[in-house]
């Protein structure tokens, strides 16, 4: 009894670790995306949500024309998934300065950053199923198939959101197929 838990302990131990060995190696060697990459020449510039009324202030009616025209590039700019940048004129009325596409650029980095884990993930966490499934050492066996699927699920989710529903029945069936298979060929 004290054999087989100490078989477990182990076997959990080592799935741990390889996730965190793959998860850690991949943010070593493959750097994800900063937010200060792409936006650092807006950070510092104001930014205010989209404006569906007017604010009260002290020279609303001297800046309502700029008000309006800021509505209608805000719009613009948000339809683009942009940011719009502001600024304050002589009169003290923010106006719309530009439109900063840099959220959008990070975000599809981010997503390009978060395919390709999921890419790394999926083939390193399967070699480590397979490779656990074919050991004879039990506590090896299911520490090495532990960490394999701990690692497919970690890419996966990483990527999760951007796939769509079919991808994603997809990837559970075969998922779901190789561990049965696994389940089948290390049980039998």
């Amino acid at each position: 009894m004290a054999f087989k838990i100490k078989e477990a302990i182990l076997g959990l131990s080592i799935a741990i670790v390889f996730i965190l060995f793959v998860a850690f190696g991949i943010q070593a060697f493959y750097k994800s995306p900063m937010y200060e990459n792409f936006c650092k020449a807006s950070m510092d510039a104001p930014y205010r949500p989209y404006m569906d009324t007017l604010p009260v202030d002290s020279n609303k009616t001297a800046c309502n024309a700029i008000y309006l025209k800021n509505r209608d590039y805000e719009k613009s700019c948000i339809d683009r998934k942009g940011m719009v940048v502001y600024d304050t004129d002589e009169k003290g009325c923010t106006f719309a300065k530009e439109c900063s596409l840099c959220r959008k650029e990070y975000d599809d980095s981010t997503d390009v950053y978060n395919r390709n884990v999921f890419i790394i993930s999926s083939i390193v966490g399967l070699l480590a199923a397979l490779a656990g499934a074919m050991l004879k050492l039990t506590s090896v066996s299911s520490g090495l198939l532990g960490g394999g699927v701990l690692t497919i699920i970690y890419g996966t989710i990483a990527y999760w959101s951007e796939l769509a529903d079919w991808a994603r029945f997809i990837i559970l069936g075969i998922t779901l197929a190789i561990l049965i298979w696994i389940g089948y060929k290390k049980l039998k």
